[in-house]
């Protein structure tokens, strides 16, 4: 049983290390969308931050369910501890619309594109 806890530590003890959540990006006519899979995670340990200069920031904290005296994990192949993902968006977006939900592991960022008044034109080639 030792052999097997010191195993066990050496290639599955992940507790208070980093680890990148999976993120989807897509979009549809009005918004691109950012999916952000953090089941397990609380919302109160999530924070989502947009700079000016197109970098939208998602960090936070998944914690193990089981942290009391006397339990100890024997196999551990899912991550905790603390994230960050660093997404970059296009320039063309409305910042001020920004939208997050937290749903069922899940966190969907909505980032509204700006509307174009700029219309396809047809340019006139000089001699």
């Amino acid at each position: 049983m030792e052999e097997m806890r010191f195993w066990v530590q050496r290639v599955y003890m992940q507790v208070g290390s980093h680890w990148e959540p999976a993120v989807d990006v897509c979009e549809d006519d009005e918004a691109y969308y950012v999916i952000v899979d953090v089941a397990g995670v609380s919302e109160n340990d999530l924070e989502v931050e947009y700079h000016p200069n197109g970098l939208l920031i998602v960090r936070g904290v998944r914690r193990p369910p089981l942290v009391s005296a006397g339990v100890q994990y024997l196999v551990l192949e899912i991550p905790y501890g603390s994230f960050e993902r660093r997404i970059p968006l296009p320039s063309a977006i409305n910042a001020d619309g920004i939208t997050a939900e937290y749903r069922s592991g899940l966190l969907q960022i909505r980032i509204p594109k700006k509307a174009s008044s700029e219309q396809a034109r047809l340019l006139t080639i000089k001699p």
